[in-house]
C-alpha cells in the first residue's frame, strides 16, 4: 500500500492536476475574506471549512480521472484493483487534509480573534474534517468507475457539491450552521454530523473500491 500511495502521491503531482483544486480553494478563501474589517476567526474558520467541499470533491474527481487506463490495468492486475482504487482515494483525502490546515492557518493569520482561541480552533478543525469527508464522499460516489461518462460525472459532482451544502439532512450543511451554509440546518445531536460524514465517506470508498474490481475501462 505504501508503494501505491507513492505511485498516485506522484501521479497526482506529476499530471498538475492538483493545480486547479489549489487555485479554487485560494480564490474561494479570497472571496470569503473580502469586505470591510475582518471577520472573527470562528466565521472565517467556517468559511474555509464549507470549501473544502467543493474542492476536495474536485480534487477527489481529478485523481480518479488523472491515471491513464493502460497504467490504470496494470497497477490494477498487480496490486488488486480495490487496493489500487482505495490507494487513490487515500491520496485525494491526503491533499484536501493539507488544504484543510493550510486554510485554517490561513484564517487564524488573518481573522480577528483574541487570546485564548484553541476552543474556536478545535471547532473549526471539526467541521473542516466533516466537509473534508463530504468532499471526498461526494468525488467519489459521482466519478469513475460509479459514473464514467465525463460529462455527467462532472455535473453530477457540481450538483452533489450544491446539495451537500444547502440541503439541511447534509452533514456539511448541519455543521456549518451558517457559516457557509446557504440554508441553515436543524439542530443535529452533537458529534452527529461528524459520525453521520464518516459513514458516508466510508460508504462511498467501499462501493468505488468493490466496484473498481468489476468494470473494466
Amino acid at each position: 500500500m505504501i508503494a501505491l500511495l507513492r505511485y498516485q502521491s506522484a501521479l497526482l503531482f506529476r499530471s498538475h492536476r492538483w493545480i486547479f483544486p489549489l487555485i479554487a480553494y485560494v480564490v474561494l478563501m479570497s472571496v470569503g475574506g473580502a469586505g470591510p474589517g475582518k471577520q472573527s476567526l470562528a466565521d472565517g474558520l467556517g468559511w474555509s471549512a464549507a470549501m473544502l467541499v467543493p474542492v476536495v470533491a474536485l480534487l477527489t474527481r481529478s485523481m480518479l480521472t488523472a491515471e491513464p487506463a493502460a497504467c490504470r490495468a496494470c497497477v490494477s492486475a498487480a496490486t488488486g484493483p480495490a487496493r489500487a482504487q482505495l490507494a487513490t482515494l487515500i491520496t485525494a483525502m491526503a491533499g484536501g487534509v493539507i488544504l484543510a490546515l493550510a486554510g485554517a492557518g490561513y484564517e487564524l493569520a488573518t481573522s480577528a480573534h483574541k487570546a485564548p482561541f484553541l476552543v474556536p480552533m478545535i471547532v473549526g478543525l471539526g467541521k473542516a474534517a466533516v466537509c473534508l469527508l463530504v468532499g471526498s464522499a461526494v468525488g467519489t460516489l459521482f466519478n469513475p468507475p460509479l459514473i464514467r461518462h465525463p460529462a455527467a460525472a462532472l455535473l453530477g459532482t457540481l450538483g452533489a457539491v450544491v446539495v451537500a451544502l444547502v440541503s439541511s439532512i447534509s452533514p456539511a450543511n448541519a455543521t456549518l450552521r451558517g457559516n457557509g451554509a446557504a440554508v441553515q440546518a436543524t439542530a443535529w445531536p452533537a458529534g452527529a454530523p461528524l459520525v453521520a460524514a464518516i459513514v458516508l465517506a466510508a460508504g462511498a470508498w467501499a462501493v468505488s473500491c468493490w466496484l473498481a474490481g468489476r468494470r473494466a475501462d
